[in-house]
């Protein structure tokens, strides 16, 4: 039986209409930031930890600095992982979503120039394994990344956000689950990650609704 604690609250049908169109600013923010921090400008390896339905994976596949990348994705439900490789099958046919485990993930040590996350660290049993597994694959040189939300945005921004769920039908984010910079930060000493790492915010735009966790393999 799975952790309940991992799953994401809606099915992956209303998941993928959810991130089909309303997050599109982070989209955009997370792709730019993912093709910004490449280590590498050709012919490099990417993959996304927690893929969902495959749409930020699709996004990729359309960004001209991915164009000749290796990408793949690992998700830990059945259902997300065939939406994905539906979704993915019919217009990148290269990219394939496993199905997989954030503590223990399918790649050789040293495997991977760039390995992406967003929305998923919060919901993991042992987020500090996720750290270490994201570090362990990484070639020397590359980088991980990190997008969540966090607990602690402006009351202003929780407002905006839920208000831009609500029009697609979503309910409220919760935030129980979240985590603060500060905690993110207490997870990444205790990876021993803490030097290799910096974490950003941002007080305005799309930015503010969460952090940014950067990695570097030296």
């Amino acid at each position: 039986m799975l952790d309940t604690g991992l799953r994401n609250k809606q099915s992956a049908e209303d998941y993928d209409r959810y991130t089909a169109t309303a997050t599109q600013p982070w989209d955009a923010l997370f792709v730019e930031r993912c093709a910004a921090l490449r280590p590498r400008e050709s012919g490099g390896s990417l993959s996304d930890v927690g893929a969902g339905t495959g749409v930020l994976l699709e996004k990729l596949s359309q960004h001209p600095g991915f164009a000749d990348w290796t990408l793949s994705g690992i998700e830990h439900f059945d259902d997300m992982v065939q939406a994905a490789n539906e979704r993915l099958g019919k217009i990148a046919p290269r990219i394939k979503v496993q199905l997989g485990d954030a503590a223990k993930l399918p790649y050789a040590d040293g495997s991977l120039d760039l390995v992406v996350s967003r929305a998923t660290i919060h919901h993991l049993p042992d987020q500090v394994a996720a750290l270490r597994e994201m570090h362990r694959v990484l070639k020397p040189g590359g980088v991980g990344m990190i997008h969540d939300v966090r607990r602690d945005m402006p009351e202003k921004v929780l407002t905006a956000f839920n208000k831009m769920r609500a029009a697609v039908g979503y309910g409220p984010t919760t935030l129980e689950e979240k985590l603060t910079p500060a905690e993110m930060a207490a997870l990444l000493e205790k990876a021993g990650l803490s030097q290799t790492s910096t974490i950003h915010t941002s007080s305005e735009g799309v930015g503010a609704i969460g952090f940014e966790v950067v990695i570097r393999k030296v």
